[in-house]
This record gives C-alpha cells, structure tokens and sequence, in this order.
C-alpha cells in the first residue's frame, strides 16, 4: 500500500469500524475456546489429538478449543458439515437447487436459515460421539447421565455461539466470518505445532523437515496463484446506435472461470469422510463379533499407514472439486444471464450451445485445481508415511490455502474500498 492508501484506511471509518469488528468477534471466540469443561486428563487428550486424525480436524477448526477441552471444542465444525451437505442437496433436490440459484437472496436466505437449524441435531451428535469416546479412553471419567446431558449442553451451546460469533463477523465485519474462524483455528495452533517439532527435532528427521519447509513455501505460492489464477471468456454485447448515421457498436468484455471455484471445501470433505471411516473402522474393532472385529482392525491397520491413507482423501477431493465447482459456477444461469443482456461469446450460439462452451471451459480450468488440491490433501501423509499427527495439515498445503484465501479476500476487499476512496478525491 501506498502512503496515501494507508492514509485513506486509517482516516475511513467505514473501514475502521468493520476491522474493529472482525477483531471483537476473533476476541469473542478466543474466550469461548478458552472456556473448559472441568475433569480432564490433559495428557491422554493431547496423544488423542495427535493419533487421531478426526480430532485433530476438529481441534483445528476449533481454534484449539478441543485441546482445552473447552465449550467450543466442536468450533465451526458441525456448520461447516451441514453446509456442505446442503451444497450436495443443490444437485440432488429440485426444489433446493430451485431455491439456490432460481429465487436470489430469498432462497438462500432461507437455505441459510434450515442450515443454522440442522447444525443443532448434528453439534448434538457430534458432543455425544465425542463425550462417549473421550470417556472409553479414560480422558474423562464416566459421567453420571445429568452430568453427560449438561456437558452435551453446554458443548452444543459453544458450538452455536462461535457459528453465531462467525455470523457477526460477517455481518459487521469483513470477509466471511466462518472463514475467519477457521483461520484463527490454524493461525493460532502454528506456534504450539512449530514449537513440538522443535522439541521433538532429530538429526535424522532433518530431511523431512527441509522438504517440508520447501513444501510449505512452494505450497503458499502455488496458493496464491491458485486463488487469483482465472479463464478469461470474451463476451461481446451489442449496442445500436439512434439515428442517422449511428450505426451499430460492440462492447467487447470477458466473464472470468476461476481456476479454483471450490476453495479448500473439497480438501475439507476429503479429510472428514476419510476420518469418519477411520473412527467407524476402530469402532468396529472392538466388536465382540469376530468378523467385525477382523475388518475393523484389519482397515485400522491399514489407515495407519500414511501412504493408504492418502488413497481414500486423493480420490475424495479430485472427486468432490468436480462435483461441487458446477454448483459454485452454474453454467447454465451464466449462459441466461449472457443471453437476457444481448451479449454473447465470439464464434458461439446463445442457448445450449454457450451452456456447453462454459461447461467445457470449467470442466478443463478445473482440471488444475483438482489436481492441485488432491496433491495439497494427500502430500502430508505422503511426506510422514502416517495417518497420525495435524503438523503437515496445520501448517502444510492445506492451512496456507485457508490462510491465503482469508488474506487475498480481505485484501481485495478492502483495495476496492480505498480505490473508491481514491476516485472521490
């Protein structure tokens, strides 16, 4: 930035005003996930954390939350499943996908009200599953059932005041406020992360940090360009002129395809499906039928090994970026709105055939991301040969996107602001 663009940031309000607010809401987390639910056998907790891989998702999205055993232990993470199963729904349901992309703001308003309350019965399911298997491994002695209740409560409840601190954020702040979660999550857990590295550093374990320190500076890159690259469509609107001698002119533009329309949402999905699995296959280990319990130890075995792992969540987010980037980019509401304003792409018909072009186009751009993004998602285990630990995730591939993406929109945000500013001048 420029001095007098710091000049303009400093003396706007308007944007002193909505950075103050994303800094209270970030505050107002910070202390719910600082807010512990008491009897807790903090060393038990801490190796879950680090064995598990589910969990370490969740203490990541909490902000740490888990690790404190705090109320907000279960952070975003319920809100963030139910969103992106009602993502899903767009494709599945008519009448969802009618209401998404066919009644504006109405509609998604409305989608955006069911998935606040669906996040309740699933923040439920979620405390119980957690509290149940905390206490089979002696994290937390056997509650009585007012006690389980209240705990349950009292999880549910954290986890609703951090979606409802992420709404605020939102609303009165910059940027997307969940997103701001997340990211206060990963930011937040660097320095514990870096600080056990260090203290558990070995000569022999130098290479594996080198690689992953070249991983981490070529993964931010790569992100940056991943979430500013674009395809440039040209679209062409025709003009008439009035009167004698007007004749008639073109506006030559383009619609951009973004490269990576999807974000980090398939990583995300990857990981969780594959963890979810991962804590079922345990599950079914201690079966007392034996041939439950055979394949459930068997598949455990197997997940521990970093180099299977990756199988499940590489195929996971190729397929996921390919399911959900039609959802984020409908080609088909682009071609109408292309067709309705008299505009239209150079050497193609409008209608079906400008849908089949823009179908073709994203299918190609987002080629790169899926490839991009399963690498990001599967390099971790790849690179430990494990299914344990949250290092790599926390502060690899994955956690850059998160935190460049949170950066890169705020930034574009708040440069459109101070350009303004500058125009009025």
């Amino acid at each position: 930035m420029t001095f007098t663009a710091l000049k303009l940031f400093f003396t706007d309000m308007f944007l002193v005003k909505k950075f103050i607010a994303v800094a209270i809401g970030l505050v107002l987390f910070r202390v719910l996930a600082s807010v512990p639910v008491p009897q807790i056998d903090a060393a038990t907790l801490g190796a879950l954390l680090y064995q598990n891989q589910l969990l370490g998702v969740f203490n990541i999205f909490s902000g740490g939350g888990l690790s404190n055993f705090s109320i907000a232990m279960l952070g975003v993470f319920p809100y963030i499943t139910v969103a992106i199963i009602v993502q899903l729904l767009t494709v599945v349901s008519p009448r969802i996908h009618s209401m998404y992309h066919e009644e504006g703001e109405i509609g998604r308003k409305k989608i955006g009200q069911w998935t606040r309350v669906a996040t309740v019965p699933v923040a439920i399911i979620n405390a119980i599953g957690i509290l149940a298997y905390f206490q089979s491994q002696q994290v937390i002695p056997q509650l009585p059932v007012p006690d389980f209740t209240m705990s349950v409560l009292f999880i549910v409840a954290g986890s609703m005041l951090t979606m409802w601190v992420g709404e605020l954020i939102t609303e009165f702040g910059i940027g997307n406020g969940i997103s701001f979660i997340v990211f206060a999550g990963i930011v937040v857990n660097i320095p514990t992360l870096m600080t056990q590295a260090v203290a558990t550093f070995s000569p022999a374990l130098a290479p594996m940090y080198i690689i992953a320190g070249i991983g981490i500076i070529v993964g931010v890159m790569l992100a940056v360009w991943m979430n500013e690259a674009d395809r440039p469509v040209p679209i062409t609107y025709a003009r008439y002129g009035i009167g004698h001698g007007s004749g008639d002119r073109r506006v030559e533009t383009y619609i951009p395809v973004k490269v990576n329309p999807v974000g980090v949402l398939s990583i995300i999905f990857a990981l969780v499906v594959t963890a979810f699995f991962q804590y079922l296959f345990k599950f079914m280990g201690d079966s007392a039928t034996a041939a439950i319990s055979t394949i459930g130890t068997w598949a455990t075995e197997v997940l521990a090994n970093g180099y299977y792992y990756a199988i499940p969540v590489a195929l996971l987010t190729f397929f996921f970026t390919y399911f959900h980037a039609p959802i984020v980019f409908n080609v088909k509401k682009i071609a109408d709105n292309i067709q309705q304003q008299g505009a239209f792409i150079p050497g193609v018909r409008p209608g079906e055939d400008t849908v089949e072009y823009f179908s073709k186009v994203l299918k190609r751009v987002v080629c790169y991301a899926a490839v991009f993004l399963t690498a990001i998602a599967a390099v971790p285990f790849l690179v430990t040969g494990s299914s344990a630990g949250t290092f790599l995730f926390a502060v690899g591939g994955t956690g850059a996107l998160i935190i460049v993406s949170v950066i890169l929109d705020v930034y574009r945000k708040t440069g459109a602001r101070i350009n303004d500013l500058k125009a009025l001048l």
